[in-house]
């Protein structure tokens, strides 16, 4: 199974302005001052030599993650990460040859479909879209985001096969040898994680969801959910303060995402979901404070905590 993360960012998008870029640029310059950068082949020897804190951004786009099992292409969101997704699955597939896509929507907020309307493959026939979620009206909810008071172009342009599939409670969909399930998360107009199984694998996308004032009944069952995880990507928007001040708003934090972890036995934690208003900068520390926090509460046991970023490709 490979998971590859194409947007990692809630809200809104939130691209590098030039404030940002230029202190990465001046971090990079100030790297390479002693270094030989006379050649081509130099400078990439640079380049490759940095860490990656000094030369990978983060990324700007809403989310998107992309599965590949060994018999199913699954995308998770269509935030506006899936517009480098279709660009990519098009370079790869230049001679048209018909390909079908799952796609799980964990919900309708805007940042989790707003990629929709720029991926391409959805404009083409030999496509084949099936769209599932269990909130009703799917279909309905994407034609309403394309209406021309809003966007020019409406899904009547879209000419790929598209299948709307609401899901049911507690309803596993298999996908030739891939099973997907589906639970609810805590979040305003609802929103649903997904786990992914394929031969003895398994990761569990778990974006949008919050769990304060939730019983020990409820927690449990998600502990049951993310259990023995291979991979679980979980919402991480808030700092640990942020939870506690913004209760019924639908996030969690890095911190809390070690916690249940740990209960689950999952094995690599990547959080996700990060808010628009930081920097690359204030993420890593969200992070690095969440690696402090497993390393002190949590000594004996083995857990891998990293950030998401775009471009990030695990192979489970």
């Amino acid at each position: 199974m490979q998971v590859r993360f194409w947007g990692v960012r809630g809200s809104v998008p939130a691209p590098l302005n030039g404030k940002q870029i230029r202190k990465k640029m001046l971090r990079v310059l100030e790297f390479a001052a002693e270094k030989d950068i006379s050649t081509p082949q130099n400078r990439e020897e640079v380049l490759d030599s940095l860490s990656k804190e000094e030369c990978l951004v983060i990324g700007g786009n809403t989310t998107c993650v992309e599965v590949k099992t060994n018999d199913a292409h699954i995308i998770l969101d269509m935030g506006s990460g899936i517009r480098e997704l279709g660009y990519e699955i098009m370079s790869l597939n230049k001679n048209n040859k018909p390909m079908q896509f799952h796609i799980f929507l964990s919900h309708t907020h805007w940042d989790h479909i707003q990629g929709f309307p720029f991926f391409l493959p959805a404009y083409l026939p030999n496509y084949h879209l099936t769209i599932h979620s269990p909130h009703s009206e799917l279909q309905k909810r994407l034609e309403y985001q394309q209406d021309f008071r809003f966007f020019p172009v409406s899904t009547d342009y879209m000419l790929a096969k598209k299948e709307f599939v609401q899901l049911e409670r507690d309803e596993e969909i298999k996908i030739n040898n891939t099973v997907v399930k589906h639970i609810e998360l805590h979040h305003p107009g609802k929103s649903f994680a997904y786990r992914i199984e394929s031969e003895g694998k398994s990761f569990v996308f778990a974006t949008d969801g919050e769990y304060n004032n939730l019983s020990f009944e409820k927690i449990n069952t998600y502990i049951d959910f993310y259990n023995q995880a291979d991979l679980l990507a979980f919402d991480a928007q808030y700092s640990f303060d942020e939870e506690i001040e913004k209760i019924d708003w639908g996030h969690s934090s890095a911190l809390f995402g070690v916690d249940i972890s740990i209960k689950a036995g999952v094995k690599k934690l990547a959080i996700t979901h990060h808010g628009p208003e930081r920097n690359d900068d204030a993420i890593r520390k969200l992070c690095a404070n969440a690696v402090i926090y497993k390393k002190k509460n949590y000594k004996e046991q083995e857990l891998e905590v990293f950030l998401a970023r775009e471009g990030l490709t695990i192979t489970l």
